[in-house]
Parts: C-alpha cells; sequence; structure tokens
C-alpha cells in the first residue's frame, strides 16, 4: 500500500506536466463542380478517436413561416427532439417525404403532424400549433405539407457528435475535433449520387480545408 500511494503522488506531481489532450476547429469551404460556393452542405465528420465525453443531443427548431419551413435545412444529432411551430394563421401539416431530385432516398424517420394556425384564427378545437418529434435514426427525413405542396424542407440526422451545414458562402465551422485520423463525409438534398469520402488528418488547433461536390446544385427556390 505504501508503494501504491508513493506511485500516485508521483503520477499526481507529472499530471501538469504532461501534455494535454488538443481538440483542434475545422474550417471547411465546399464549392460546387463549377467552383462557386455550395450553401446548404450537410458536413460530418467521422473521428478515429471517439469523443472524449458524450454530450446530449440538442433539439432544434423549425418555424413554419409564409408557407415555407424555416430553417430549409436543419442538422441535428441522432436522438435530438425537433420543434415545429406553426407561425401561420392557417393550418398546416409537417409528414416526412423521400429526399432528391428524383424522391430516390426515403425518409430515415416516417412521421405526420397536424399543424394548427397561429394569432387570431386559432380556435379552441383546433390542433396544436406547437408539437415535437424525436430523431434517433440516422439520415435525411425531408418535409413536406399535405395543404400546400410547394412546402419543403429536410432534416439530417448525424450518427457522429461532429457535423455542420454550409452558410451561403459555402463554409463551415466544426469545433472539438480530437487529433488524428478523420474522414469527411458530405451530403446535399439535391445530390443524385453520393459524395466521395475525403481523408482529414486532424494535427492543429485549426485545421483549414475545402471540399467539392460532385455536381452543381440548383438555384435556392424561395416563395
Amino acid at each position: 500500500m505504501p508503494r501504491l500511494a508513493a506511485l500516485a503522488a508521483v503520477i499526481a506531481a507529472l499530471a501538469p506536466l504532461l501534455p494535454a489532450a488538443q481538440s483542434a476547429t475545422l474550417e471547411l469551404r465546399v464549392t460546387d463542380r463549377d467552383g462557386k460556393p455550395a450553401a446548404d452542405v450537410v458536413v460530418l465528420v467521422d473521428t478515429a478517436t471517439p469523443p472524449a465525453t458524450a454530450a446530449p443531443a440538442e433539439g432544434a427548431t423549425i418555424l413554419q413561416l409564409g408557407s415555407r419551413f424555416e430553417p430549409a435545412l436543419t442538422v441535428v444529432r441522432a436522438g435530438a427532439t425537433v420543434r415545429f411551430v406553426n407561425h401561420d394563421g392557417y393550418d398546416h401539416h409537417v409528414r416526412s417525404v423521400p429526399s432528391g431530385p428524383l424522391g430516390a432516398t426515403p425518409p430515415a424517420r416516417q412521421f405526420e403532424l397536424r399543424q394548427g394556425p397561429a394569432g387570431p384564427r386559432r380556435k379552441p378545437d383546433s390542433p396544436p400549433a406547437v408539437n415535437e418529434e424525436r430523431f434517433t435514426a440516422p439520415g435525411p427525413v425531408g418535409l413536406g405539407c399535405h395543404l400546400h405542396s410547394a412546402m419543403r424542407g429536410h432534416i439530417y440526422v448525424a450518427d457522429t457528435p461532429f457535423f455542420g451545414k454550409t452558410d451561403d458562402n459555402g463554409l463551415v465551422r466544426i469545433a472539438g475535433l480530437p487529433e488524428g485520423r478523420a474522414t469527411l463525409r458530405l451530403w446535399h438534398a439535391d445530390q443524385l449520387t453520393e459524395q466521395a469520402a475525403v481523408p482529414l488528418a486532424v494535427s492543429s488547433a485549426t485545421v483549414v480545408h475545402h471540399a467539392s461536390l460532385n455536381f452543381t446544385p440548383p438555384p435556392r427556390r424561395r416563395r
């Protein structure tokens, strides 16, 4: 026992001198096949070293506003709860639909909700204007509305804690990456074929990288 106590004391004394586990931030720029910034690209990073702690999956909120889903693309981690809120003064539905330009990718989760109106048109017997759904199966889930066929949106359920989506400039930052080998995966709602996985080496505080889609998405349509 005295020897064990002495060893523990030595380890405690040396701990401040040992290199701490490092984490890095990925700064990624994604372009389309023509070299232009690609917005609303889901970015997933698979690391060889698992995260030190498994933080709970954070929820998200999607609005129905002006007969649109806002935001049009939401990325959450598997296990997260998504809150749907109708801000319009008329009924909506939220239902899962296939993804892809040809509707070839079935939704990772099947569901359908009826959303009542917000504001003065709301009646006591109206369906709720706010609903929640939990998403555990990874993959894309297209969103549609029975009453308004032009409404389209997407949820992507990530199977990794390291994920994000690109902004209008094709940029995304993903923090907390452990050092070591990693793999980069991309997904876009309009892709016809899967994007090739990209190997990534994480060895510094900030990793700057560029990736490109294998196609050029059509202009985003807004009502």
